[in-house]
């Protein structure tokens, strides 16, 4: 079983490769900023879930849950961007996000092998030097 649990409150049980693609290729910025901020996947049998989001211009934020273990860019910008979750702000580095493709290859793995693509290099957010740049 997977689970989609969106921004705005929807929960979709076993979201098919449509709905994926259309949250990744087609939802702007708005649908990210709508209630919670954020999105996630869990699929059974697995320890961790994926959580997400899409800022303009710079991708997907992608984050696994509970480790806060996300995609790193080791030439990618230290800057930071910030991006309300749960009504809070979050601040990540621009090194974490990852563009529309990579972020559909990276969900798409997770919900179909259960497992954590390897077409990134994952890193733990707070081993990337970023917390004082805004």
């Amino acid at each position: 079983m997977v689970t989609f649990y969106g921004p705005d409150g929807d929960v979709i049980e076993n979201p098919d490769e449509e709905f994926i693609k259309d949250i990744i290729f087609i939802k702007g910025e708005d649908y990210w900023q709508d209630g919670s901020g954020d999105s996630s996947l869990e699929v059974e049998g697995c320890d961790e879930a994926l959580l997400f989001f899409y800022d303009e211009p710079y991708g997907f934020f992608i984050m696994r849950h509970p480790d806060y273990i996300v995609p790193y860019d080791e030439n990618g910008s230290t800057e930071t961007v910030e991006h309300d979750v749960g009504g809070e702000p979050m601040v990540v580095p621009r090194c974490a996000y990852v563009n529309r493709e990579t972020a559909y290859k990276i969900i798409t793995e997770f919900v179909k092998k259960k497992r954590f693509s390897d077409c990134v290099e994952w890193i733990d957010l707070y081993d990337i030097d970023f917390e004082n740049d805004i």
